[in-house]
C-alpha cells in the first residue's frame, strides 16, 4: 500500500521525465495523474477499498514505473531532511508549475516534494509495513517466527511430570511402547490402548499405529520420564502450526504475512492444550500434520489457490506445475499416513476431490443454463483429460482406503457404555436429535469463544435435550445460522475469496463430521480434543475474513465508480489546463489507522493469555482435577477424580461431598459409593462405611476400574468391625473365588476365623505366605496363630521369617488386618 502511494504521489506530481525538451507533455501526462489520485482519495475517505483496488489495477502499469522510480530516489534521501520535516503536519499540499526548468530545479523540488510526502508515515507505520514485507518475502521464516510467542505459553509444559488418565493406558501400560522386544505384527494387531482388536476382549479399534511408534521412539530415547513426552507434543504442535500457515498459502492463497498470523492464532488458540498436554492427544496433531502437508501437497501440484492480494477479479487461477497423474500417490499417501495416526483424518481425502470440482464448476454457472451444461460437459469429457484421470483417482483411492481399513480392523462396532455418551442409550430418536444438535453448538462454541474449558463433559455435565422448548437450543441455532452466513458470504464474494473460504468451511465440516454423531455415535459426549482437526478451517476461515476486512474491503459493500467518474479520471478538465494542481490528502488518524489491527493483536493476546492459564491448569493430576472439579461439578468423572485427591491428602469431608456429587450424578455406578464406604472406614464410621459398600455391589461397571475381589473384601472388612463376623466370612470367601491369588483376601479370611475356627485360620494364612511370601505381615500372623493352634515349630519359623523381612517388627499380640485401598 505504501508502495502504492509513492506511485501516485510521483504521478500526480509529474516526474515521468528529466529532460526539459519533454516537460510539456510531462505536465500534459501528470494531470490524469493527478485526477487519479484525487479519484483514489475520494475512495479512501468513503471506505471504496475495492473501487481502489481497480484503479490500481487498471493503471498498475503505471504505477509500478512510478513507484520504482520514487522507491530508488528515496533510498538515496537524507535522513536529515526527513527529521527535519514536522511530523505534527496533517496534510501534503502538491504544488506544481507548467513551466520549464532545468534538471537541477527538477531534482530539488523531487526531493522536496519526497520529504514532504513521507510525512504521511509515522516510523511505526513504517516498521509494520516492513515486518509484513519481510513476511510475505519469507513466509517459512515468519511462520516458524509467528511460533515463538507459542513456545512462550507453553514453556511451563517443558518441565511437566506425570501421566494422566489415559495416558498410563496408552503408554507405560501399553505393550507396543514399553515392551523389551517391538513386534511389528502386535502394532498391526492392537489399537492404540495395546488391547487386541480381534478376539473376545473389549476394544474400540482406534488403530493409530504411527502415533503409537511415536510413543515407542521417546520411551526408547529416555524411558517413561514423562518430561520427554511433553516436549515432544509441544513441539509437534508448533510444527503443526506452521502446516496450517502452510495450508493458508497453498489452498486460500493468503500471503506470507497473513499465513503467519493464521500460523499464530492456530497455535494459541486455548481449545488445543488438550491435545498438547494430555499425552494421547498427539494422536490429533499427528494426523493434523500429515494431513495438512497432503493437501498443501496437492493444491500445489494441481491447483494452487490464487494470492488473494493479487490478481485481475475474474481472470483464470494459476496452474499447478504438473498435471501429471502419477503424481498423486504423494499427497495421497500423506494422507493415509494421517489417517494411521488418527483414523478420522482420513475424511480429508474428500478435499482433493471438492478441489478438482470446483475447478470444474468454475465460472460454469455464471452462463446461460444451456451454455452451462454443455461447458460443462465439454471440460469434464474433453480432450484434456487430465481432471478426468485426477477425479477417477481420487473417488477409487478413498474407497480402497476405507475398505481397507475396515477389513483390517473388523469393523468400527464401538462398545460404549452409559457413563460414555449417555445421549446414544436414550429410547427417543427425537431426544437424541435434539441433544446431538445441542452438541455441535457446543462445540462451535469452543472454536469461537473457548472461555469454560475442561478435560470431561461425561453424564449429566451436558443433560439431554427433552423438548424444543429447552432454551440450551439457541446456542446451536446460533451456530448454524454462523456457519450458513459465512457460506452466504463466502458464495457473494469474489473468486478468489470465495475459493478460500470455500475451502476453509470444507475443511471445518469434513472433518467435524466424525465427531458430530451424524454418522455413527462417539465414544464421548464432548473432547476438546476432538476440534483440533476441524479448527484449521475455522482458523483460515476467520483470517481470510479478516484479510478481506482489513485489505479488502467488504463484499457486501460494493460501490463501483460509474462511467462518469472513469472518464474524469483519464481526461484533464480546462481548469486543470490553467491553474497547477492543489491536492490536499488528510493524513489518517491513529484511531482510524490502528483500531482494526489493534483489534486483532488484542484478540490474539486474549487468546494467548487463556492458553496460559489453561497450561497452568495441566500442571499435573493433582491440579488439572482441583480446578476443574471446582467448574465442573456435574460432571460425573470430574467430581469422582476431585474426591479421589480429596481422599489422597486425607481431607475426608471434602472428598464425600465431591464423591456424592459424582454419585448424584452417576447414580448407576459403583464406584462413587464404594469409595465413600472407603472413606468411612479411614474414618471409622464402619456402619455408614457397610451401607455405602454394599450398595455398591449392586451398581455398574466396577469391574472396569477397581477388581471386584477388591469391593467384596472391604464390605466384608465393614461387617465385620459391625460384629458380622459370618457374613464378612461369606463376601471374603466371594472374593477368594473372583481372585485365588488375592493375599489380603486369605491374611483377612484367617483374621475373620481366627476366633471361630483357629484351624481353618492357619491355613488360610498358610495360603496367604504363598501367595505373598515378601509380606511381613502375614508371616507374623501366621506365627500368632500357630503358636495358639499348638504349633511352636510353625510359629517359630514363621516370626524368624517375619524378623528378616522387617528387621526390628514389633510384635503383635493379635491377628491384624489389613486394609489398603485399591488404587
Amino acid at each position: 500500500q505504501i508502495g502504492y502511494r509513492f506511485a501516485l504521489h510521483n504521478m500526480a506530481t509529474g516526474t515521468a521525465t528529466s529532460s526539459s525538451s519533454t516537460s510539456t507533455r510531462a505536465t500534459q501526462g501528470a494531470r490524469p495523474g493527478r485526477q487519479l489520485l484525487s479519484n483514489a482519495v475520494s475512495a479512501i475517505q468513503g471506505g471504496r477499498w475495492e473501487d481502489l483496488s481497480q484503479m490500481m489495477q487498471r493503471h498498475s502499469g503505471e504505477l509500478e514505473t512510478a513507484r520504482t522510480r520514487l522507491e530508488t530516489r528515496a533510498n538515496g534521501h537524507d535522513k536529515a531532511s526527513r527529521q527535519s520535516s514536522s511530523a505534527g503536519k496533517t496534510s501534503i499540499s502538491v504544488e506544481r508549475k507548467a513551466a520549464r526548468g532545468g534538471p537541477s530545479k527538477k531534482a530539488g523540488n523531487s526531493e522536496s516534494e519526497s520529504s514532504s510526502f513521507w510525512q504521511c508515515f509515522t516510523p511505526s507505520q513504517m516498521s509494520f509495513s516492513a515486518l509484513r514485507s519481510f513476511a510475505d518475502k519469507y513466509p517459512k521464516v515468519a511462520m516458524i517466527l509467528s511460533q515463538l510467542p507459542v513456545l512462550l505459553v507453553y514453556s511451563a509444559g517443558f518441565w511437566y511430570e506425570g501421566y494422566k488418565m489415559d495416558d498410563l493406558v496408552a503408554i507405560s501400560r501399553n505393550p507396543n511402547v514399553v515392551s523389551e522386544v517391538f513386534s511389528w505384527d502386535d502394532l498391526m494387531t492392537r489399537d492404540y490402548w495395546g488391547l487386541p482388536m480381534h478376539g473376545a476382549g473389549w476394544t474400540n479399534k482406534s488403530f493409530r499405529p504411527l502415533t503409537t511408534l511415536t510413543f515407542r521412539w521417546n520411551y526408547l530415547l529416555h524411558g517413561l520420564n514423562s518430561s520427554g513426552f511433553f516436549v515432544t507434543n509441544i513441539l509437534l504442535h508448533c510444527f503443526a502450526s506452521i502446516t496450517v500457515g502452510q495450508t493458508a498459502i497453498s489452498m486460500t492463497g493468503l500471503s506470507g504475512f497473513w499465513a503467519s498470523v493464521c500460523a499464530l492464532f492456530f497455535g494459541l488458540h486455548p481449545a488445543h492444550t488438550e491435545n498438547v498436554l494430555y499425552l494421547v492427544g498427539r494422536a490429533d496433531v499427528l494426523a493434523t500434520i500429515f494431513g495438512c502437508l497432503g493437501l498443501c501437497l496437492y493444491a500445489e501440484l494441481y491447483r494452487p489457490a490464487k494470492a488473494l492480494q493479487k490478481g485481475v477479479e475474474g481472470e483464470d487461477p494459476p496452474r499447478g506445475w504438473t498435471k501429471r497423474i502419477f503424481w498423486m500417490p504423494l499427497p495421497l499417501g500423506l494422507i493415509v499416513v494421517s489417517g494411521m495416526c488418527k483414523e478420522v483424518s482420513l475424511t480429508l481425502f474428500a478435499l482433493p476431490i471438492l478441489i478438482e470440482l470446483l475447478d470444474l464448476l468454475d465460472g460454469v454457472f455464471e452462463e446461460k443454463v444451456k451454455n452451462a451444461a454443455a461447458k460443462l460437459t465439454n471440460r469434464f469429457w474433453g480432450p484434456q483429460k487430465a481432471r478426468r484421470q485426477r477425479l477417477i483417482a481420487l473417488l477409487v483411492s478413498t474407497f480402497v482406503t476405507f475398505w481397507a481399513r475396515y477389513r483390517h480392523t473388523g469393523g468400527t462396532t464401538l462398545n460404549m457404555s452409559p457413563q460414555d455418551n449417555p445421549i446414544s442409550f436414550e429410547s427417543s430418536w427425537w431426544v437424541r436429535c435434539l441433544s446431538y444438535f445441542y452438541l455441535h453448538g457446543v462445540y462451535v462454541r469452543l472454536m469461537c469463544w473457548p472461555q469454560f474449558l475442561c478435560y470431561d463433559y461425561s453424564l449429566d455435565a451436558i443433560p439431554v435435550v427433552q423438548s424444543l422448548l429447552d432454551c440450551r437450543l439457541l446456542l446451536p441455532w446460533a451456530a448454524y445460522v454462523l456457519v450458513f452466513g459465512a457460506l452466504t458470504v463466502v458464495l457473494r464474494a469474489p473468486r478468489r475469496y470465495r475459493h478460500a473460504g470455500l475451502m476453509a468451511l470444507a475443511i471445518l465440516v469434513v472433518t467435524f463430521l466424525p465427531a458430530s454423531n451424524i454418522l455413527f455415535p462417539v465414544g464421548t459426549v464432548i473432547g476438546e480434543r476432538l476440534v483440533y482437526t476441524p479448527s484449521v478451517g475455522y482458523c483460515l476461515l476467520v483470517i481470510c475474513l479478516v484479510q478481506k476486512l482489513l485489505e479488502g474491503g467488504s463484499a457486501l459493500k460494493n460501490q463501483p465508480l460509474m462511467k462518469e467518474e472513469v472518464a474524469e479520471a483519464t481526461s484533464p478538465t480546462a481548469s486543470e489546463r490553467e491553474q497547477p494542481a492543489q491536492i490536499s490528502i488528510r493524513r489518517p488518524t491513529a484511531g482510524t489507522l490502528y483500531r482494526p489491527w489493534t483489534l486483532l493483536w488484542s484478540a490474539l493476546a486474549l487468546l494467548g493469555a487463556r492458553t496460559w492459564v489453561r497450561v497452568g491448569d495441566w500442571e499435573s493430576s493433582e491440579t488439572l482435577f482441583i480446578r476443574d472439579g471446582e467448574r465442573q461439578k456435574r460432571s460425573s468423572k470430574v467430581q469422582f477424580n476431585l474426591g479421589i485427591i480429596h481422599m489422597q491428602e486425607q481431607n475426608w469431608d471434602e472428598a464425600v461431598e465431591a464423591l456424592l456429587r459424582c454419585a448424584w450424578a452417576d447414580p448407576l455406578s459403583s464406584l462413587p459409593f464404594y469409595r465413600i464406604g472407603q472413606v468411612e472406614i479411614l474414618r471409622g464410621r464402619y456402619d455408614v462405611a457397610e451401607a455405602y459398600l454394599t450398595a455398591s455391589l449392586d451398581k455398574f461397571a466396577a469391574s472396569l476400574m477397581v477388581p471386584d475381589e477388591e469391593v467384596f473384601h472391604d464390605v466384608a472388612v465393614a461387617m465385620f468391625q459391625n460384629g458380622k463376623v459370618n457374613q464378612a466370612a461369606m463376601r471374603l470367601r466371594v472374593a477368594l473365588q473372583i481372585n485365588p491369588q488375592f493375599g489380603k483376601g486369605w491374611n483377612n479370611l484367617a483374621c475373620c476365623l481366627a476366633s471361630q475356627n483357629p484351624t481353618d485360620a492357619v491355613r488360610a494364612l498358610q495360603r496367604a505366605v504363598t501367595v505373598a511370601p515378601q509380606h511381613p505381615q502375614y508371616w507374623a500372623n501366621l506365627a500368632i496363630l500357630a503358636q495358639h493352634t499348638g504349633d511352636p515349630a510353625t510359629a517359630s519359623s514363621a516370626w524368624h521369617r517375619a524378623q528378616e523381612l522387617w528387621p526390628g517388627m514389633p510384635e503383635p499380640r493379635d491377628c491384624t488386618w489389613e486394609f489398603a485401598p485399591a488404587s
